[in-house]
């Protein structure tokens, strides 16, 4: 039974970080910045935001991030 709700405290956890990003995307998208990198401002890549639209980092910054997190482990 603790599995089972180990399983399902994560999934409502990334449902509700899904609703977050989608939700300030539909604010960027009010503001009309949706498409610009939250970090350089620069145009976030087309193709990138047709694979996942609630995208708010350009490839490099994303990069870049997940680069910092990876060696503060």
């Amino acid at each position: 039974e603790a599995s089972e709700l180990e399983k399902r405290l994560a999934l409502e956890k990334r449902l509700a970080e899904s609703l977050n990003e989608i939700e300030h995307a539909l604010q960027k998208y009010e503001a009309g910045t949706y498409g610009l990198c939250d970090v350089c401002g620069q145009a976030i890549e087309q193709a990138r935001l047709e694979a996942i639209p609630q995208a708010s980092l350009c490839l490099n910054c994303k990069a870049k991030r997940a680069k910092e997190a990876k060696g503060a482990r």
